[in-house]
């Protein structure tokens, strides 16, 4: 009975990875909920019981992969050290390998483009649930970055955007031209991490980076 228990406990679970799959291979209009009931293993009205229609399970599935990422970025915040610039690198590190260079990351993207125009509630949601928090951990850490004196206060202006721009076009550009692209993605990285903290560090700041000196104060948890 327990076995039986965890079993159906993990299959919505199951589903979405399979719907994921089926979504990312095919799209949502040519995905059939047959297509998905073959790859997680059930039958059709087995994905019905817990999901009752193929929009709802298609939100569902955006919303868990999303919700995971943010949990993950915000755990990750929450025990960086080091300068505001360490932090800022270690989170657009964290950015990059979830999305731009992470499968899963980057057909999240794709999904958005795609379908979003006919799921306006799910970008909505996804706006409000992902985008706008993950954006507001840059801007939180951008701020204490100008508070400690690190970074330049210009940067207060539109910064989080300019921040996360380069990974988003890479994570484009990657979901554009595939294995087609030829590009060395550590080397990209590295040269948007040393730009950007050119850009930002003060002379103070330039010297805190160089003695490890902490960023203000803990950043407060999304």
């Amino acid at each position: 009975m327990k076995e039986r228990a965890r079993r159906k406990a993990e299959r919505p679970g199951e589903i979405i990875e399979a719907a994921f799959d089926a979504f990312a291979e095919r799209g949502f209009a040519a995905t059939r909920m047959e297509d998905v009931a073959a790859r997680a293993g059930v039958t059709k009205g087995a994905i019905y019981f817990y999901f009752e229609t193929k929009e709802r399970l298609f939100e569902e599935m955006v919303d868990h992969y999303s919700r995971d990422m943010l949990a993950d970025a915000g755990a990750m915040l929450a025990v960086a050290q080091g300068t505001c610039a360490e932090k800022l690198r270690a989170f657009l590190s964290f950015m990059y390998g979830r999305c731009a260079c992470d499968r899963r990351g980057r057909e999240m993207i794709r999904f958005m483009v795609s379908d979003g125009k006919s799921f306006p509630q799910l970008v909505e949601s996804h706006h409000r649930n992902f985008f706008a928090p993950a954006m507001g951990m840059i801007a939180e850490l951008l701020a204490a970055g100008v508070a400690s004196g690190d970074f330049r206060p210009e940067v207060l202006k539109h910064g989080a955007e300019i921040v996360i721009a380069p990974s988003v076009f890479l994570t484009l550009m990657r979901l554009i031209f595939g294995s087609n692209l030829a590009i060395d993605e550590e080397a990209y990285i590295a040269a948007h991490v040393d730009l950007l903290l050119n850009g930002l560090l003060t002379p103070a700041g330039r010297e805190n980076l160089s003695s490890g000196k902490a960023c203000g104060e803990a950043l407060s948890p999304i």
